[in-house]
C-alpha cells in the first residue's frame, strides 16, 4: 500500500478561498463546469462507494485512489494523475453538510503537455504506474492557485489561462508526478501498445482474453507484455478485465437491473456467488445491497 499523506498548505488555502463563491450550497455530489476550460469543481456533503475517477486536487477532505496494489489516501493539499486515464477508483470520506469534501479536476491538454515535453531537456523512458500522487506545495501549488485564480476574473481566461496552464504542465513535468506525465505525452510506441491492449480489454471486456495473441499484437513476449502491463496499470490483464467487468456491472446496477445474476451474466461472469464475492471485495458492499440502494 502506498499512501500520500498531506496537510492544508498556503496554495490549498488560496485555492478554497478561489473556489469557495462557487461551491453549492445544496447536498449530494457535484461537479460544477467552470470558466476555465476541462476544470470542474467538485463538491460532496457525504461520503461516497468507491467510483472511477480522474485527475484530482483535494482541497478539503479525504480521497482514497486504489489502482491495483496501488494506493492512495490523498489529504487536503494532495493531487494525482494518470496516464492512461482508467480504471482506479476512488472513495470520498468525512465528508459533512457543515464540512464538505471539496476538489478540483483538469482534464489534461494532450496537444499542450507534448509541446511542453518538447520544450524540455529529453528524459530517459522509465517505466511506472500510471497513476501518481504528490502535494500542491511549492512550485505546482503556485502555478495551479494561479491557474483557478482565473475564475474570479473571467475576462482574463482567454488570454491567461493558455498561459497558466502550459506553465502548471512545465511545474507537472518537473515533479515526482513527472514520469506518470510522460507517458501520457511521450511518443513510445511500446507503452501506446500497452494502451492499445487496455483499451482493447476495456471496449471487450465481456470476451475471452488470449494472452499471447494480446503479447503479440503488443509486439512483446508473453512475459515481457505481462510485466509491462502490470508495472504501468497495477493490474495482471486478467485483473484488469474483471476490474473493468466489475466496474460495468455497478453501473447496470445503479441504472435498475432486474437482478445480480442477470448482472454477473451480462458481464460475462458464469457464477454469479463469485461475482458476488470479487465484487463485495473491490466495493466493500455486496451487489444486492447497491442494487436495492
Amino acid at each position: 500500500m502506498l499512501a500520500v499523506m498531506a496537510y492544508p498548505l498556503k496554495p490549498t488555502t488560496q485555492l478554497l478561498n478561489a473556489v469557495a463563491p462557487f461551491v453549492p450550497r445544496h447536498g449530494g455530489t457535484v461537479g460544477l463546469p467552470t470558466s476555465v476550460p476541462r476544470l470542474t469543481l467538485w463538491t460532496s456533503t457525504r461520503a461516497t462507494s468507491p467510483t472511477p475517477a480522474v485527475f484530482y486536487a483535494v482541497l478539503r477532505g479525504t480521497k482514497v485512489l486504489t489502482m491495483g496494489a496501488n494506493r492512495f489516501e490523498l489529504l487536503a493539499g494532495a493531487c494525482a494523475t494518470s496516464s492512461f486515464g482508467l480504471p482506479y477508483i476512488h472513495q470520498l470520506t468525512g465528508a459533512t453538510p457543515e464540512l464538505p469534501y471539496i476538489g478540483i479536476s483538469l482534464h489534461l491538454d494532450i496537444g499542450m503537455l507534448t509541446r511542453v515535453m518538447l520544450d524540455m531537456p529529453k528524459q530517459e523512458d522509465r517505466w511506472t504506474c500510471a497513476v501518481a500522487a504528490s502535494d500542491l506545495n511549492g512550485p505546482v501549488g503556485d502555478a495551479f492557485a494561479r491557474l483557478v485564480g482565473l475564475l474570479a476574473t473571467p475576462d482574463d481566461v482567454g488570454a491567461l489561462a493558455p498561459h497558466y496552464e502550459f506553465e502548471l504542465y512545465y511545474r507537472l513535468l518537473q515533479s515526482s508526478m513527472g514520469d506518470t506525465l510522460r507517458q501520457v505525452g511521450r511518443r513510445n510506441d511500446r507503452f501506446q501498445q500497452l494502451k492499445t491492449a487496455a483499451d482493447w480489454l476495456a471496449a471487450n471486456h465481456s470476451e475471452p482474453i488470449v494472452i499471447p495473441d494480446l503479447a503479440a499484437s503488443s509486439g512483446m513476449s508473453v512475459t515481457s507484455f505481462h510485466r509491462h502491463f502490470k508495472a504501468v496499470t497495477g493490474f495482471s490483464p486478467l485483473a484488469f478485465q474483471r476490474h473493468i467487468r466489475l466496474l460495468e456491472a455497478r453501473k447496470l446496477l445503479a441504472a435498475g437491473s432486474t437482478n445480480v445474476s442477470q448482472v454477473a451474466y451480462e458481464v460475462a461472469y458464469t457464477s454469479p456467488s463469485q461475482f458476488s464475492r470479487e465484487y463485495k471485495s473491490m466495493f466493500g458492499t455486496a451487489p444486492v445491497a447497491d442494487l436495492q440502494r
